[in-house]
């Protein structure tokens, strides 16, 4: 039996001046986002980081639990 667990994102950001990217994770995400829509969140959350930020990626996780069915 296939249990789904939820879905989740992470927003990565590239810094200006900075060795590592800005990460923003999102939990109980809906299932299936649009994928305009996750792009466009990213976007968002790069414009409010620090000036000079610009978005590198956003990954989505779909987690899910797979057990036996007893019989």
């Amino acid at each position: 039996m296939i249990q789904n667990l939820g879905t989740k994102l992470q927003v990565q950001i590239e810094q200006a001046g900075e060795d590592k990217q800005k990460k923003v994770n999102f939990s109980n995400v809906i299932d299936n986002p649009p994928e305009a829509d996750v792009v466009k969140l990213g976007e968002i959350m790069a414009e409010l980081s620090q000036q000079g930020s610009s978005l590198d990626s956003v990954i989505l996780t779909v987690q899910s639990r797979i057990t036996k069915e007893v019989e």
